[in-house]
């Protein structure tokens, strides 16, 4: 194989391309591309920084004989599925186009209580029948939101082993996901902070509509727990996605929440959190049926501050 062809080869088993390549080199796309097709060849620095990039010695990149040496597996690595980077890089690509359709879907859910809670309150003066269309379209809403959680499921199966098993990277992997990470670490934060500023913004508005208004009738109450509740939603879409994303580079380093020991008692904490959610969702139609929409609106918000919690003990009874 010819130097040409190694350059092409080792930069797409990176997952960068000619432009990515040339920026890190501090050379034109051009320069590139001539290497690649062998109408002209890299200086000796170019050649050293070729190597140090790509983790080979500069005798593989000059003799065409060399050939590649293989990675040595390490005796606590046998056995465990390996990340090639071709992998890698279309897994992050996933990953991020799943990111936001969770996000999506994860507004949408908290949205769809919004007319349930204003129509329930209308109802008081315009009949039941109006509280019935709230809930209709409530259960709607929330329908959209579950199909494009399934389907985003099986989106994403093909990757589903990266929160339960224990990986083996190939060389350049975790290089590939610390960089990622570097390069979208500002956006990512920008993103959890805004969302944070939005829920105090929504609790907020919710507050000056309740009491700077004359009008102290349900309708106005319920005006200003949908108005925080739509601060909420936008808030819920930007951690979601930036979760999620933050994620992907922790599976793939197995780091945070997806260390090998955590893996294995994740199985544990999702049964849990199942659980859990289904008793708040079972609170929350109890306090529809019974105390109508007064209440309906509490559990919901009780269950999202206690979620936490309930996830960290469940993490902790898992270890035992």
């Amino acid at each position: 194989m010819i130097l040409a062809d190694k350059i092409i080869d080792l930069r797409k088993k990176n997952g960068y391309s000619q432009e990515e390549l040339a920026e890190k080199l501090g050379v034109s796309r051009q320069s590139v591309s001539k290497w690649e097709s062998a109408q002209s060849v890299p200086d000796l620095n170019r050649i050293l920084e070729l190597s140090k990039l790509f983790g080979v010695s500069t005798d593989y990149l000059l003799k065409d004989d060399a050939e590649l040496p293989e990675a040595s597996v390490s005796d606590d690595t046998e056995g465990l599925r390996r990340v090639s980077m071709e992998e890698a890089s279309e897994y992050l690509k996933v990953n991020a186009a799943s990111a936001s359709r969770c996000a999506f879907a994860t507004a949408i859910c908290v949205f769809a209580v919004i007319p349930m809670i204003i129509l329930g309150a209308l109802s008081e003066s315009k009949g039941d029948g109006v509280a019935v269309i709230g809930l209709v379209i409530m259960l709607l809403m929330i329908a959209v939101g579950v199909f494009i959680f399934i389907k985003d499921g099986t989106a994403t199966e093909d990757y589903h082993y990266l929160d339960k098993e224990p990986i083996d990277t190939e060389y350049g992997v975790e290089g590939l996901a610390k960089e990622r990470r570097e390069q979208s670490k500002s956006r990512l934060g920008a993103m959890n902070a805004v969302g944070a500023v939005l829920c105090i913004l929504g609790v907020a508005a919710m507050l000056l509509i309740e009491v700077y208004s004359m009008d102290s009738s349900s309708v106005l109450e319920a005006t200003g727990i949908g108005v925080m509740l739509g601060f909420i939603g936008a808030a819920c879409w930007l951690f979601v996605n930036a979760g999620i994303i933050s994620a992907g580079y922790d599976k793939l380093l197995e780091q945070g929440s997806y260390t090998r020991e955590k893996k294995q008692s994740s199985g544990k904490t999702a049964s849990v959190m199942v659980i859990f959610w289904m008793i708040v969702v079972a609170a929350m139609l109890v306090a529809l049926l019974v105390f109508h929409w007064d209440y309906f609106w509490i559990i919901p918000t009780v269950g999202g501050v206690l979620s936490p919690a309930v996830t960290e003990l469940a993490k902790l009874v898992g270890k035992k």
